[in-house]
């Protein structure tokens, strides 16, 4: 299954944008994780609104894992790929985070290298993983 996704840049992720355009502290999205906290309860087939103050996604059923491939769907608008195999996720499966990983730091920062943060959230209605199922998720970010 292939399905493309649109995410919201958290309340973290636009600080260290504008963090990054001060001081050039600097980091690259590499990572993604999943849990079923995206959909409503009350309703499966209903997606919950992004809270962009949100700092994790809630328990992961898989992840933090290395996104597969980053692609361009023009020159201000990337597209990570996140791929789950066969056997990697029994169950269910709503919300998908990106995160940033510092990769550059100014001299005089306290902040490490590698710090991760929750960099986009995307939600949507629920889907069901059987331990056969595979699926590569396809997210651009809304900016």
């Amino acid at each position: 299954m292939a399905f493309e996704s649109i995410a919201v840049l958290t309340n973290e992720a636009k600080r260290r944008i504008a963090e990054m355009w001060v001081t050039g502290k600097s980091y690259q999205v590499k990572y993604f994780s999943i849990s079923s906290t995206g959909h409503d309860e009350t309703d499966a087939t209903v997606a919950l609104a992004v809270d962009p103050t949100a700092t994790d996604i809630g328990p992961n059923i898989f992840g933090p894992e290395r996104i597969d491939a980053y692609e361009w769907e023009s020159d201000f608008c990337p597209i990570f790929v996140c791929r789950v195999e066969p056997g990697e996720i029994i169950g269910s499966v709503s919300a998908l985070g990106l995160w940033g990983e510092l990769v550059y730091v100014p001299d005089g920062d306290v902040e490490p290298v590698g710090t991760q943060f929750l960099f986009a959230v995307h939600h949507r209605p629920l889907l069901v993983f059987t331990g056969t199922d595979s699926a590569e998720f396809r997210v651009t970010v809304f900016m």
